[in-house]
């Protein structure tokens, strides 16, 4: 396993194989904080800035499917919404720094905020799917967390039938971010950008906006979609909170 700084600096050696013309070597300007999970850093080559992300050794246990993730930044290229992604290896993303303002963590509670965001949900999701990506088991990625926490939580079954019965339905998967937060929202002059798609996916078309409404989001399975939600985010924590121990 590569430390996290020699893979940052294989990563800025191969400069010339990123996909962009560069005046020079990339130096580092800083390390960049708020990620919960990778280590991030700010780079610069000449006037070019961009954001060498090294991932988190602990990945695939988080949930995290590199190849899916890459295969929708791929689909997500150009549309505006996310940053311009310029390398990528199994271990580093490299993509364009966003010049802009974060949204402020308070942002998802306000209407207006939320109604702009949806906007951009709805956008994405007129994007055709991959055929060679399936669609998105929330059972599954369920199963994924409970594996590996020491003690079974007692609500697990519950968690799993839910899940069973969501992924069941009758649903055409849709472009979905599934980490919508506000630290995860850059505004541009040319509009929002969204960041970490990490957890990406193609998935139930009603879930980033049970992120950004719950469960008053206007859907036949709005609650059962919410009780789900928060039950992935406390399984996430709690795989995190094993292996830091």
């Amino acid at each position: 396993m590569h430390s996290i700084e020699s893979t940052l600096q294989q990563t800025l050696s191969d400069w010339q194989h990123w996909h962009v013309e560069l005046p020079c070597e990339p130096r580092v300007v800083r390390p960049l904080e708020g990620g919960k999970t990778n280590h991030s850093f700010l780079v610069e080559s000449g006037a070019h800035l961009a954001v060498v992300r090294v991932n988190a050794a602990n990945s695939a246990a988080l949930g995290i499917d590199r190849q899916r993730e890459l295969a929708l930044l791929r689909q997500l290229q150009g549309t505006g919404f996310i940053p311009s992604v310029w390398y990528t290896t199994a271990d580093v993303l490299v993509s364009a720094f966003v010049e802009g303002r974060r949204w402020p963590a308070d942002a998802l509670q306000q209407d207006s905020y939320r109604e702009r965001l949806a906007q951009r949900v709805r956008r994405w999701q007129q994007l055709p799917a991959v055929p060679a990506v399936k669609r998105f088991s929330y059972q599954n990625h369920c199963r994924g967390y409970l594996s590996q926490l020491p003690n079974t939580p007692v609500e697990s079954q519950q968690i799993l039938d839910w899940a069973c019965a969501v992924d069941a339905a009758d649903w055409q998967p849709v472009v979905c971010h599934h980490d919508l937060v506000a630290e995860n929202i850059v505004e541009t002059e040319r509009g929002l950008v969204v960041l970490d798609w990490e957890y990406g996916g193609w998935g139930h078309p009603a879930m980033d906006f049970i992120r950004l409404y719950g469960a008053d989001y206007s859907h036949p399975d709005a609650e059962k979609l919410h009780y789900l939600q928060q039950a992935v985010d406390g399984l996430w924590q709690a795989v995190q909170d094993a292996q830091l121990r």
